[in-house]
């Protein structure tokens, strides 16, 4: 299961970028709908997703479990990272860094590592496998908005 996802975050480190460059400015700071995240928000936000959850990833290895997982504000962290306001180029650098750091923790972990609980804000208990995967279906989710389709890759 871990060796498809980090396949697939393989395949999205290859035509996330360049799908993303494809995308003319206003396209990518238009509000979608409005009221929305922009693309580039989004992409944006999906770094901030990659910040908090690599750390985690990496804690999860090495702490008392279960680790307890603690929110973040995605709104605030989006308006302070000012991606609206940021360059498309500095944002698709950011996403891309901070996924190859992903892959390159999460491609060698252990079972042992893969089997280590944390506990969710809902009080659930879930393994790090399934944060990751988890981490992988929420990108999905998002790269779905950015790119209007189906089909990210």
């Amino acid at each position: 299961m871990i060796m498809n996802t980090v396949s697939n975050l393989e395949a999205l480190l290859q035509s996330v970028p360049r799908r993303f460059r494809k995308f003319d400015h206003d396209e990518i700071i238009q509000p979608r709908p409005e009221g929305k995240w922009s693309r580039l928000q989004i992409l944006g936000h999906l770094c901030d997703s990659a910040i908090n959850n690599l750390s985690r990833f990496i804690q999860l290895q090495c702490q008392i479990e279960p680790l307890v997982i603690i929110p973040y504000n995605q709104e605030i962290w989006v308006e302070a990272q000012q991606y609206i306001d940021a360059p498309s180029e500095d944002v698709i650098a950011l996403w891309l860094s901070l996924n190859q750091s992903v892959v390159r923790v999460i491609s060698n972990l252990s079972d042992t590592n893969l089997s280590r609980t944390c506990q969710l804000p809902d009080g659930s208990v879930v393994t790090l496998a399934w944060l990751i995967q988890d981490y992988y279906e929420h990108m999905e989710h998002h790269l779905r908005q950015v790119f209007s389709d189906d089909q990210f890759l």
